[in-house]
């Protein structure tokens, strides 16, 4: 029960959520009709009745809010147009402001217990009180404005200002990252370098795996870099240098076939992109049957570059990273190079995984 009467409280009557948002305005005009009232009515001597009172009150509040919202905001909205638009804006203002003051004094005077003169006099003296309370308001609603105007745009310089330090920090943030990436890449290749010195004499083999492993990360570290464009050749070396560590596990037993023409080496091509499809062979294809060897091949042909790979697929599948590597590099490949690329892969009739990925050379893309 208790928390249906707090869920009750939170769905407050839209009325009095609008009060409540607009109390400080509603505090001011009570302030200043309770004010102008008392002193209009000890000038006179007398106090008037309450029907015109609402009615011109309205009439001047609404103005007030009009003249603010709707008349400056459109006579500001383009300042090269304001020079006509607001002269136009405050006479429309004006004219609709006399012709309904007109309207309220016939339903004071025929609708109400008026005891005064019953006859309105469409003249200039008639006309100059109604004229004097309009342009009042609109010189308070025109003060309203500009400060409400000097508010928002204060507001929105603190935001700013707030936004600013944001990025700062932000970037005092990503510096330190940056920094402490730089630092421990750093330490652990100083570390591998030292285990290969050292186990180059006592075990050749694990130092080999050491050193193909030390320069295959530190290619992953530098591809991470501002590097848009990479030499081929430098990620046909970390292909090799992944192909002679799994061989090394395997006791040289992974039937892998990497074929490439020498003049490739020097193009360039985004990088991870190679060594990643290389990477899916390993953990998904069948890399043991010497009649059924996996193959990479890359060449040009007609203009384009053309990496192909080809592998037995596990008769266990392992399926587990397989969609996600292949999707990043069709994407990275389509901001790269865009309809000047084509990746295209499948599984054949003989179960067989294959890729086939083809780069137009021209300017922008193969150098």
């Amino acid at each position: 029960m208790i928390a249906t009467n707090e869920s009750v409280n939170k769905r407050q009557n839209p009325l009095v959520k609008w009060v409540t948002s607009k109390k400080l305005h509603i505090i001011v005009w009570i302030i200043f009709i309770f004010y102008e009232s008392i002193i209009v009515g000890l000038i006179n001597g007398k106090f008037g009745r309450l029907p015109p009172y609402i009615l011109y009150y309205t009439l001047n509040i609404i103005t007030f809010y009009v003249h603010a919202h709707v008349v400056l905001a459109i006579a500001f909205t383009n300042p090269k147009q304001t020079v006509w638009k607001l002269p136009l804006a405050v006479l429309l203002e004006i004219t609709a402001y006399l012709m309904i003051a007109v309207l309220l004094d016939y339903i004071i005077i025929f609708h109400t217990a008026y005891t005064g003169s019953g006859k309105i006099e469409l003249n200039l003296q008639y006309f100059l009180a109604p004229l004097y309370r309009c342009v009042y308001f609109m010189c308070f609603s025109t003060g309203y404005y500009f400060l409400m105007r000097y508010i928002k745009e204060r507001k929105k310089t603190e935001e700013l200002e707030k936004q600013r330090l944001y990025n700062l920090i932000q970037i005092a943030r990503s510096e330190n990252a940056f920094l402490k990436a730089q630092i421990q890449p750093h330490l652990l290749f100083n570390t591998l370098d030292f285990i290969y010195q050292n186990a180059r004499d006592s075990s050749p083999f694990a130092a080999e795996a050491i050193h193909s492993l030390a320069e295959m990360m530190r290619y992953s570290v530098d591809s991470n870099k501002d590097r848009e464009f990479i030499l081929l050749g430098e990620e046909i070396n970390q292909v090799e240098n992944l192909i002679n560590l799994h061989q090394l596990r395997n006791d040289h037993n992974i039937r892998l076939r990497f074929w490439y023409d020498d003049e490739i080496r020097n193009l360039q091509i985004i990088p991870m992109v190679l060594i990643t499809l290389v990477e899916n062979i390993f953990k998904h294809g069948e890399l043991s049957a010497e009649s059924n060897p996996a193959e990479v091949s890359l060449k040009i042909e007609q203009d384009h570059l053309i990496i192909e790979t080809s592998n037995l697929i596990k008769a266990i599948k392992n399926t587990s990273g397989l969609s996600s590597g292949i999707e990043n590099i069709k994407k990275r490949l389509d901001y790269a190079y865009g309809e000047n690329a084509s990746f295209n892969y499948f599984s054949d009739t003989k179960n067989y995984f294959k890729v086939i990925l083809k780069i137009k050379r021209t300017t922008s893309t193969l150098i």
